[in-house]
């Protein structure tokens, strides 16, 4: 069962889409029902996710996109964001040690501390890859 879809959005896999990719998230939250505090850390992590892919997999060129969904299923949020990029090793992309001093490099420690859970897989056959970020929402839009 695919969920109930609260958002569907494709953006370039540029820094400036990232601002409208924010306030399509929050609206679809907003209309959830999400608390304000936990809809700002979900949309943050979302962020942090999508820079990550356009710094990351897309090298910063500039090409590309990235397809943003948003599903409801079971109470729980599922988040998917697909890009075109070459594969990544799912096993190199890990929270960074917080011991390290150095600024930058937290995208998936705030990821981690935010969603349930997150799983990056390369798209078999295809180029690309889907990173799905799951969170169950306490006491959010109970009549959805």
């Amino acid at each position: 069962m695919a969920g109930r879809p609260l958002l569907r959005l494709t953006i370039p896999a540029k820094a400036e889409a990232l601002k409208p990719l924010r306030d399509a998230l929050n609206e679809a939250l907003d209309r959830l029902g999400a608390d304000a505090a936990e809809r700002d850390r979900l949309v943050l992590a979302v962020h942090e996710a999508a820079c990550n892919v356009i710094r990351h997999a897309y090298r910063n060129d500039g090409e590309g996109a990235i397809r943003v969904s948003l599903t409801r299923q079971r109470g729980n949020l599922r988040f998917s964001l697909r890009d075109f990029a070459p594969p990544v090793d799912p096993r190199r992309v890990r929270p960074r040690d917080l011991s390290e001093c150095r600024p930058g490099g937290l995208g998936i420690n705030f990821i981690d501390d935010t969603m349930d859970s997150w799983r990056l897989r390369p798209v078999k056959h295809h180029r690309g890859n889907v990173l799905t970020m799951r969170k169950r929402l306490r006491g959010a839009g109970r009549n959805t």
